[in-house]
């Protein structure tokens, strides 16, 4: 009988800790060779600068999709800082006032986008995708802002520009990782 009891005690358990597994295996779905490919086919736009962010390395072997977007987040946020220190750099040499503003507006829609970055790995943290997906796609205007001021500019700052289409694509490439991993779970 006591045999019985603790072999049934043992199926409880295991039970339980299949259950648990199962539920944290749906956010840890292991960023594959497969996985890259679903997520940068889904947007034809972005195909190549998705696979080329997202080739297979040994960091990125190691991640699930929470890890992932943890690491672009961070990717992002790096690039909007050394994009605003070029910006910070351009608006302090410049002797045109209109140019100066426009080079500090920009700086203002980068360090909004920098506020999203930080607020999207506390989302992320708590699983709040509706707030993640809310601050990842604030990313993109705050640049489009930025580029089409960019455009006045005399000469027109190409490299800002892409700068600034960069990391939008990124919010759009983990709006779709956002929605895969969603639609995993």
């Amino acid at each position: 009988m006591f045999t019985s009891v603790k072999n049934n005690i043992r199926l409880v358990l295991i039970v339980v800790l299949l259950i648990a597994v199962s539920s944290h295996a749906r956010f840890s779905i292991m960023v594959t060779k497969g996985v890259i490919n679903s997520i940068c086919t889904k947007d034809k736009r972005l195909s190549s600068l998705c696979f080329e962010v997202l080739k297979p390395t040994s960091e990125i072997a190691k991640l699930d999709l929470f890890g992932l977007t943890k690491y672009l987040i961070n990717y992002q946020s790096r690039n909007l800082s050394d994009t605003m220190k070029q910006l910070k750099l351009f608006a302090d040499n410049t002797t045109d006032f209109r140019t100066h503003n426009m080079y500090t507006t920009c700086i203002e829609d980068y360090d909004s986008a920098l506020y999203y970055n930080q607020y999207s790995l506390k989302d992320l943290a708590a699983k709040d995708y509706d707030g993640l997906n809310t601050r990842i796609g604030g990313v993109g205007p705050e640049m489009y802002a930025c580029s089409d001021g960019l455009l006045t500019v005399k000469p027109i700052p190409q490299l800002l520009i892409k700068k600034c289409n960069f990391i939008s694509d990124l919010s759009s490439i983990m709006l779709v990782i956002l929605e895969y991993f969603i639609r995993n779970n």
